[in-house]
């Protein structure tokens, strides 16, 4: 039985002693207090099934998601010394006088809830709680003078002087001072049966083994073996770490192997068997060597508490770190697998170490690397050929014998090795130089040097030979050479190709074998050279692959895979493995960004297990068949969701309430809503995939806003302003560099409208509306009633704009009447005096005629004729006397002007009335005596006597007065 041996292993002898480690070291992340912004010393570590990491810290509980650390103080900002985490993610704490638990409260945040106020009143004082373990349905908390036990909402007490407590499977063991080791049974503290005297120091951790047996750490008294009641002590090796430090802590790993953490020799990784297998110290890149905890976490990585900071153990990680010389950080430019021994060529000499055999993960062979012998300075690279390692270096050429480098040349620097022929074994063998090639010769079992090639004195670090026996040479800032050797092998012709024989560029051009074809990697791609046309043409084969990529190095392994760097970037091509529509897939390895040797790039693949990739610092060990079989769950958590307005609020802490599955996701009660005001957002968000950062990328889309997902990136943060108000969902989700996804996470959230956007406020707008309807209609029936009355007052005033037009018009038209009358009167009376002149002119013609008539009858003696003509004439004269006629035909022309006038002066005899008839019709004074038969003497008398009737004023004119009547 495996027991059986354990105790023969432990018991039977000393631990080996500890002075080798493991070859390969894993990644160590440190976190500094300048990381995680707390307390320097972490006492315990736990994780919950999101992932999220919980470190019991001096200032309170850390939180670390990945990305982004928080920090949780205790009510009394005292130390958190111990954490546990039930099947419901509760994250129960303690700390120095308080115990309670931490739980997702309002937004997600996690808030503290407080048990010691169900401690009976009695005993609730407390020391340091420094361990909690959850055990069936019972969380115990353990100070140094008592036991809690915190169930259905009350505690029991057990007090006593407890040294420690530990659930191992399903039981739950605990020391007391006085008893020894106990074990909780049936509610209560049961002594463990143990026939040997009990453990009496104080232990630090207990282990579960196979059936009921314990390996039982204590702080300074070594193990213990407890199996079928026997108690048996290790007994340590002086000179083994453990016996020069004191235990902490103690966990499981796996299956074959536990980890101790220690006071002064940092972690130390041991199989069942006793065997330490690898010490992890400040040596290996432990902040310091004190531990204070240590945990496993899902991925089987190792965390590890330490007096000052927080170490990550990327223990199961495929990737490892091998550096040669432990004292000096050395860059690594080469490595070899020969005879069972792994040879590294570094920037300050080469080295090799034992291996413990060819299969399987060489990272774990144990050993401490050993310099060769005459090696100097830096060394380039080694070359198998012929079964034996050549080494070309900054002095020279060698050949490693013994472990030993025997010189080969002298003085001008070598960079590499090729042999001319393939067949075994290589008799010829270039050289590529600091000047030019050498040319080594095989003979009888001996590397010979034959000295320099002419015809070139370029440095040769790239050298490929193809089917053709054409040998090419590229020159990093020159070209590619096309060499040729002479029959003798002393003598070289070349030809050198530019960016004029097709290359993209004289500068960055490398050569390399692949697949049986010489290729030449550009700045733009990979390329080919066309003996057709003797020109560079892009590659038929690796165009498809690679594209325009820059690429610095390839390299094929034994399964046909190309390993490539293209930049800071390393990656292979898998043509075994189909992606998609094309016959290949790439896989990048995003841990070793930035860590490979720029101009130096070198990738030995031994095997599926074992890829050697050339470092910075020393050489990096890649596990490829573990790196691409694992199938990691890739998980992306919603860390924290800020609003921004007026001032910042965390409108979700990063707790969901509501579980669907294994994944926590928001329930609708918990969908915010924002005022206006808080309208930009900023969403962190995480992988909790520890150690594997570089490897995680994440795509999001806020639904809503953006009608896409975004690009992949590896930003774990994003912000958003001024959004406009409405509902909207984030939709963050991850995928690693082997294309594993993760589901999708959402967080809901509503921007409310403004005030005057809700729906108070468009009710008061209706009826807002509605009152401005009616105050529109009051004011339209007063506005028509003004209108109305205007309108009135318009048609009055244009009726009475009417009744003065037509009154002016009437006046116009009597006026024009008037001055029709006047004109037709001053017609009348111009005919009439006209008249009255023809008259005047007739009646002097008849008197003139009268005269003559009479003077002929007096001188013919009274002739009858002339009487008839003489009474003729008399009675014309008897008709213009008729002045009735006149006046009356001048009264009718002059609206009854001599009537009136007669009527105002009733005292004017008929001759005064025809002076003034005469002077209305504006006749002269002499007129006026010719119709009157007077002299114009007779006349002025006659106007004389008139104006004395009428009592005219001397001032006023007869005429003007007459022109009044």
């Amino acid at each position: 039985m495996r027991i059986c041996w354990l105790v023969i292993l432990f018991f039977s002898c000393a631990l080996e002693v500890s002075g080798q480690n493991t070859i390969g070291l894993p990644q160590i992340i440190n976190y500094s207090k300048s990381d995680f912004l707390a307390g320097t010393q972490t006492w315990d570590i736990k994780q919950d099934s999101r992932g999220i990491m919980y470190f019991a810290n001096n200032e309170g509980m850390l939180t670390y998601d990945g990305s982004h650390w928080k920090v949780y103080p205790l009510p009394n900002k005292t130390i958190v010394r111990a954490l546990a985490t039930d099947e419901d993610d509760r994250i129960y704490a303690g700390g120095q006088d308080e115990i309670g638990f931490f739980a997702p409260g309002i937004n997600g945040n996690l808030t503290y809830t407080s048990l010691k106020n169900l401690i009976p009143r009695s005993q609730n004082k407390l020391a340091d709680i420094w361990r909690i373990e959850i055990f069936k349905e019972s969380v115990f908390f353990q100070a140094s003078d008592r036991i809690l036990e915190y169930k259905n909402n009350s505690i029991k007490v057990y007090p006593d002087d407890w040294m420690y407590m530990k659930k191992v499977g399903d039981k739950l063991f605990a020391q007391d001072k006085n008893n020894g080791l106990l074990q909780f049974k049936n509610h209560e503290w049961v002594p463990v049966n143990i026939t040997a005297k009990p453990i009496e120091a104080l232990i630090s951790g207990i282990i579960g083994l196979d059936g009921d047996s314990l390996l039982i750490n204590t702080q300074y008294d070594g193990m213990y073996l407890l199996h079928n009641d026997t108690l048996k002590k290790m007994q340590l090796d002086k000179n083994n770490a453990l016996s020069n430090s004191g235990v902490i802590v103690s966990a499981r790993m796996n299956e074959g192997e536990f980890v101790i953490g220690t006071t002064t020799e940092g972690c130390l990784v041991m199989d069942f068997h006793g065997r330490i297998v690898q010490q992890i110290s400040r040596t290996e890149g432990l902040l310091n060597n004190n531990v204070l905890s240590v945990f496993l976490d899902k991925d089987k990585n190792l965390w590890a508490g330490l007096n000052n900071g927080i170490s990550f153990i990327a223990y199961n990680a495929a990737i490892k770190y091998i550096s040669p010389n432990k004292t000096n950080e050395l860059s690594g430019y080469s490595t070899r697998i020969n005879n069972n021994q792994l040879y590294i060529a570094t920037s300050e000499g080469a080295y090799y170490v034992p291996l413990s055999g060819t299969t399987g993960d060489l990272s774990f062979s144990k050993g401490n690397f050993t310099r060769i012998r005459n090696s100097k300075g830096e060394v380039w690279r080694f070359d198998e050929v012929n079964r034996r390692i050549l080494m070309g270096q900054h002095v020279g050429s060698a050949v490693i014998e013994n472990n030993t480098g025997v010189p080969l040349s002298y003085g001008t620097g070598a960079w590499l090795f090729k042999p001319i022929s393939s067949v075994f074994p290589a008799k010829n063998i270039l050289v590529g130089t600091y000047n030019g090639l050498k040319m080594l010769e095989f003979n009888q079992d001996k590397f010979i040097d034959k000295g320099e090639i002419e015809g070139i004195q370029e440095s040769i670090r790239f050298l490929e030979i193809d089917n053709n026996n054409n040998i090419w040479a590229s020159h990093p800032y020159r070209g590619v050479y096309r060499l040729q050797l002479s029959p003798d092998n002393k003598r070289l012709t070349s030809q050198l190709f530019t960016d004029s024989a097709g290359l993209p560029s004289a500068l960055s051009n490398y050569v390399f074998k692949i697949k049986n074809r010489v290729v030449f990697c550009t700045g733009k791609g990979v390329y080919e050279f066309d003996a057709a046309i003797s020109r560079f043409v892009p590659s038929a084969f690796l165009t498809p692959v690679f594209g325009d990529m820059e690429i610095r190095y390839l390299n094929e392994d034994a399964d046909g895979n190309i390993w490539f760097c293209s930049g800071k970037k390393v990656g292979v091509v898998n043509f075994n493995t189909p992606a998609g529509d094309k016959p290949f897939s790439i896989t990048y390895i995003p841990e070793l960004n930035g860590k490979i040797l720029l101009g130096f790039e070198n990738i030995y693949p031994f095997n599926k297990e074992n890829i050697f990739i050339g470092s910075e610092k020393g050489v990096i060990h890649l596990n490829f068949e573990k790196y691409t079989g694992n199938k990691p769950v890739v998980k992306v958590l919603l860390g924290q969701v800020k609003a921004f307005g007026k001032s910042d609020s965390i409108i979700f802490g990063g707790y969901f309430h509501q579980k669907s599955g294994a994944v926590y996701r928001q329930d609708d009660t918990e969908i915010a809503g924002l005022p206006k005001q808080y309208n930009s957002f900023h969403f962190e968000y995480s992988s909790p995939s520890y150690g594997l950062q570089n490897n995680i990328e994440y795509s999001y889309q806020l639904e809503g806003f953006e009608n896409r997902w975004s690009a992949w990136s590896s930003k774990s943060e994003k912000d958003y302003t001024n959004l406009p108000d409405g509902s909207y969902t984030f939709k963050v989700k991850a995928h690693d560099n082997l294309g594993h996804e993760s589901d999708t996470i959402t967080y809901s959230f509503v921007v409310k409208p403004a005030w005057y956007k809700t729906i108070w406020a468009y009710i008061a707008y209706g009826l807002l509306f509605l009152a401005v309807l009616y105050l529109l209609h009051r004011w339209q029936e007063r506005n028509l009633r003004r209108q109305q009355l205007k309108f009135d007052d318009e048609q009055n005033r244009l009726k009475y704009i009417h009744q003065l037009e037509l009154e002016k018009n009437e006046k116009e038209i009597i006026k024009l009447q008037n001055e029709k009358l006047a004109t037709e009167i001053h017609f009348k009376n111009n005919a009439l005096a006209d008249a009255s002149m023809h008259l005047v002119e007739r009646g002097d013609a008849l008197v003139k005629v009268k005269d003559i008539l009479a003077n002929v009858y007096k001188k013919n003696g009274n002739n009858p004729e002339i009487k008839n003509a003489l009474l003729l004439l008399n009675d014309v004269e008897k008709n213009n006397a008729n002045w009735e006629q006149f006046a009356s035909h001048f009264d009718e022309i002059n609206n009854n002007f001599l009537k009136k006038l007669k009527g105002k002066f009733p005292a004017l005899s008929n001759s005064d009335l025809k002076v003034c008839a005469y002077l209305q019709l504006k006749l002269s004074t002499k007129e006026i005596a010719q119709l009157m038969a007077i002299s114009p003497r007779g006349v002025e008398i006659r106007r004389y006597r008139l104006r004395k009737k009428l009592e005219l004023p001397t001032e006023q004119s007869i005429t003007d007065f007459l022109n009044e009547v």
